[in-house]
């Protein structure tokens, strides 16, 4: 008689031959650091246009984002967050991170790949891969 883990192997390697299982490291987003440069007493955050294409986001939720987080005027020039004050690239590494917890990680699965869907007034975080569809909790 095999035992349960042998049989749990062999069944994922069957679905892996069938492509229903994503492999460890398959299926992950590498987001780069944010760039960040200071010119007097702003902030530029800039490639911004490159983690977000990474995100699948919005240029203008994020800045919404980083508005609301840092309680300080952002604005978009050229693909472009400049924030009104000069913050410390660990400050802003750290609301990215909270804004993919809150706008793109899937809730049930944890993956990245996911879309925003507006169902009347309710964003919700759609998962591509696992299929779950979760509200967004967090209010700009």
């Amino acid at each position: 008689m095999k035992s349960y883990l042998k049989l749990l192997d062999e069944a994922y390697k069957k679905l892996e031959e069938k492509g229903k299982v994503l492999k460890k490291g398959e299926g992950e987003i590498e987001i780069p650091l944010p760039k960040i440069s200071y010119h007097g007493k702003f902030t530029y955050i800039e490639n911004t246009k490159e983690i977000l294409e990474k995100l699948r986001r919005d240029i203008k939720l994020l800045m919404k984002f980083l508005q609301k987080e840092l309680n300080v005027g952002c604005k978009i020039e050229n693909n472009i967050i400049i924030i009104q004050k000069k913050i410390s690239i660990d400050i802003i590494k750290s609301k990215i991170d909270k804004f993919i917890e809150n706008f793109v990680r899937c809730p049930i699965c944890k993956k990245l790949d996911t879309v925003l869907v507006k169902k009347d007034r309710i964003t919700f975080i759609k998962c591509e891969a696992c299929g779950a569809e979760s509200p967004v909790t967090y209010k700009i």
